[in-house]
């Protein structure tokens, strides 16, 4: 029997940064915003998925044990234990932000998509860029401490905080996004 369970962003937003991106940050970001087009809890049988397209997350405005969005809000989970949770991003990202050494986003994409940089602080602008290769799903285990849903509500929360200071890169002559760190604790 499935119930509405109202998953929170906390629980997998720690997953979704666990893709891999071809950078190395180095810089700030502003404004840092994903898309989540799949959803995956796992019951130590099978995954149960969910597909679609959250809103857009800036996960760069998100202060402390605030949250950055609600995803899929709303879904149908059957009750059971969950000890892995896994996130597919869309390829697209929005940036807006500084390479730590004086180059700032634009709106504007260069040859290679990245953002092509200014080094006017006044004409820094957010940019969408698209990956050539789609980040694949990023699974976070916490079987040490499972997601219980009794009833269509979960034994706990889990927090995730956003750490996006090093979260933009120059690389060739374009800045990218790259992997924010992501700090998750369970309450």
């Amino acid at each position: 029997m499935k119930h509405r369970f109202v998953f929170s962003l906390f629980v997998f937003v720690a997953s979704l940064f666990v893709f891999t991106l071809p950078l190395f940050a180095n810089g700030a970001a502003d404004y840092y915003a994903v898309t989540i087009t799949k959803f995956e809890l796992y019951n130590g049988t099978s995954w149960i998925t969910v597909e679609g397209a959250s809103s857009e997350l800036d996960i760069a405005s998100v202060s402390s044990g605030a949250s950055a969005g609600n995803f899929f809000s709303g879904i149908a989970v059957p009750d059971g234990t969950y000890t892995q949770v896994r996130v597919t991003p869309s390829p697209t990202f929005k940036i807006r932000g500084t390479d730590g050494a004086g180059k700032y986003t634009t709106a504007t994409n260069g040859g290679n998509g990245g953002s092509t940089p200014t080094t006017d602080v006044n004409q820094k602008a957010t940019c969408t860029i698209t990956l050539g290769t789609a980040p694949s799903a990023g699974t976070q285990n916490f079987s040490a401490t499972p997601i219980i849903v009794t009833d269509g509500v979960a034994n706990h929360k889990v927090r995730v905080s956003f750490d996006v200071s090093a979260a933009v890169q120059l690389q060739g002559e374009e800045l990218w996004p790259a992997q924010p760190t992501v700090t998750m604790t369970i309450q």
